[in-house]
């Protein structure tokens, strides 16, 4: 009786089991069996692409492909590996060492254009597969320095197991959602006698987890707009040799377009290491003095807390001490400007007149509202390399009365400069610039990745208006009048000292132009900077001017 039941229980327990790997278990062991006939080789992972806010790519990818070959089946047929050495153009000696001994498949080749691919596929090699991949940067790339590069973006050598990853911009921020969980593999399913499976053959296989932003590589879609970054570049690359250029929607932050130059080759970025005119560096987050495009910063400080009256006047003989500080205006050799009002003092640049309206506000003061403005740290948009730029020091470490007029320790960089006209232009708004939109899944699921658009009130509309007038003006009877390419632009020139000289003894300056159009309901902020230049702010603003014609014409 006792043996009866031992048997009977064995058998529940063997069945038990038999059900758990037929019904349960079923699916990941017939997996894990297939796999253990998948003969794989690693083709490192094809990362998701960075596209502009309509969906278009940004990095100018081009279609290339490899080469996999399965040892066992092509030394099986005579004269395959002469023919396969003949279409890729290598020596078959070099071919055959590289084959000999191996049982797993390999990659014989890579970076093949499509005409090549197409000569090694009408051979109709067995064992031999050609693998579509990328070349990921093209000539035609755009916002290089925002995209970034990869890390081992060469194709892989012959034979070599590459991982690339993001070495810098949003190819480095967003590294993980691009690149997915893993390398992609290439696969030849096989029976147990090494012949390939009937109906399975070479299959490409994507190592897959539970979120499909973890598993396969997804795709980046950015604020940029690629017509605009595209007449941007086209621009700058005619006229400016280093400096930077920002457009900016002053409503929701999103930045349309942001270019550095000098450029660079993203798949030739180790010949550019020993440059000295730092073609890798990313200008648009850089902190430079902004000479006079500071000053609307100081008129609106001053406006706000009350500082100033609105029909005040002042008056400038060419030179004044403020502060203990001795002041020159560029109109000293005129005498000065005599006797100026608020608007007239930003149209014609008046640092004599921008020195006593700082020292209305204080340097604690001035220092204060420069910090709401967003000035004095980083924007937080998202890349490496951001810098928060300098304000003045406290007024109890000294008197900076040139902070006024965007001299002394005062830096910024051109997006903090974007940031704070856009906050000009929308009447009074803080706005955060924001670079990246969403992730998209393969899936189709979709997550938002840069902040919302929205901030709070840091100028009052009054105050907004006021400066907004100041700014046409500039641009109508002023500094900026290179800029009035149509009507309604607002902005501001900037001439900062760099206490270098060219090749012919000329002083050289940083020439900013910061302005939007129209001044009521604006489209556009743009912020130029030119390095080194002998002209000052007059070329930055021939460069914007340049550029706001091309938006607004659409040629």
């Amino acid at each position: 009786m006792a043996l009866t039941v031992l048997l009977s229980a064995a058998l529940v327990a063997v069945s038990v089991r038999l059900a758990w790997l037929g019904v349960v278990r079923h699916a990941p062991l017939a997996v894990r069996a297939v796999s253990q006939r998948a003969q794989t080789v690693p083709l490192g992972p094809l990362r998701g692409r960075i596209l502009d806010r309509s969906g278009r790519p940004l990095t100018d990818s081009r279609p290339s492909y490899r080469v996999a070959v399965y040892p066992a089946r092509v030394n099986a047929r005579a004269g395959a590996a002469a023919h396969l050495a003949q279409a890729l153009g290598t020596d078959v000696r070099s071919l055959e060492r590289l084959l000999d001994g191996l049982e797993a498949p390999v990659i014989v080749a890579s970076g093949l254009g499509p005409e090549e691919a197409a000569e090694v596929m009408s051979l109709g090699l067995e064992g031999v597969a050609v693998v579509a991949d990328e070349e990921r940067y093209g000539p035609g790339s755009l916002a290089r320095h925002v995209v970034g590069s990869v890390s081992g973006g060469s194709p892989l050598a012959p034979g070599a197991v590459g991982a690339p990853r993001g070495a810098d911009g949003l190819e480095a921020v967003w590294d993980g959602l691009l690149r997915g969980e893993g390398p992609a593999s290439l696969a030849l399913f096989v029976d147990g006698r090494g012949v390939p499976i009937p109906g399975l053959g070479w299959r490409k296989l994507h190592r897959v987890g539970g979120s499909p932003w973890l598993s396969l590589p997804c795709d980046i879609i950015t604020t940029l707009d690629g017509d605009v970054q595209a007449v941007v570049e086209e621009v700058m690359d005619r006229r400016v040799a280093r400096g930077a250029v920002v457009v900016m929607d002053p409503w929701s932050g999103d930045v349309l377009a942001a270019a550095s130059r000098p450029n660079f080759r993203q798949d030739r970025v180790g010949a550019y290491l020993d440059r000295t005119d730092g073609p890798l560096v990313n200008r648009v987050l850089c902190p430079y003095p902004p000479g006079s495009v500071f000053k609307p910063v100081a008129l609106a400080a001053a406006l706000e807390t009350g500082a100033v009256r609105l029909d005040e006047r002042f008056t400038c003989r060419g030179t004044a001490v403020v502060s203990g500080r001795e002041i020159v205006c560029h109109a000293r050799d005129r005498g000065g400007h005599g006797e100026v009002d608020l608007e007239e003092a930003l149209a014609l640049s008046c640092n004599v007149a921008f020195a006593r309206i700082g020292r209305r506000v204080g340097q604690d003061g001035l220092r204060e509202q420069a910090l709401s403005f967003g000035f004095g740290r980083p924007t937080g948009v998202g890349l490496p390399g951001e810098a928060a730029g300098t304000l003045p020091a406290p007024a109890a470490e000294g008197p900076e009365p040139e902070a006024a007029f965007g001299q002394g320790r005062v830096t910024a960089t051109p997006l903090q400069v974007a940031r704070f006209y856009s906050t000009i232009a929308n009447g009074g708004r803080s706005v955060r610039p924001r670079l990246v939109r969403e992730a998209v899944a393969p899936t189709g699921a979709r997550a938002v990745l840069g902040p919302r658009p929205g901030g709070g009130r840091v100028l009052s509309h009054f105050t907004a208006a006021a400066v907004t007038a100041s700014l046409e003006r500039a641009v109508r009877e002023g500094t900026g009048v290179a800029a009035a390419v149509v009507s309604g632009v607002a902005g501001k020139t900037g001439t900062a000292e760099t206490g270098r000289t060219g090749t012919d003894g000329a002083s050289l300056y940083h020439g900013w132009f910061a302005g939007f159009w129209p001044a009521r309901g604006a489209r556009f902020v743009i912020v130029v900077l030119v390095e080194d230049t002998p002209v000052g702010g007059a070329e930055a603003a021939r460069v914007f001017g340049e550029i706001l014609a091309r938006l607004v014409g659409g040629g």
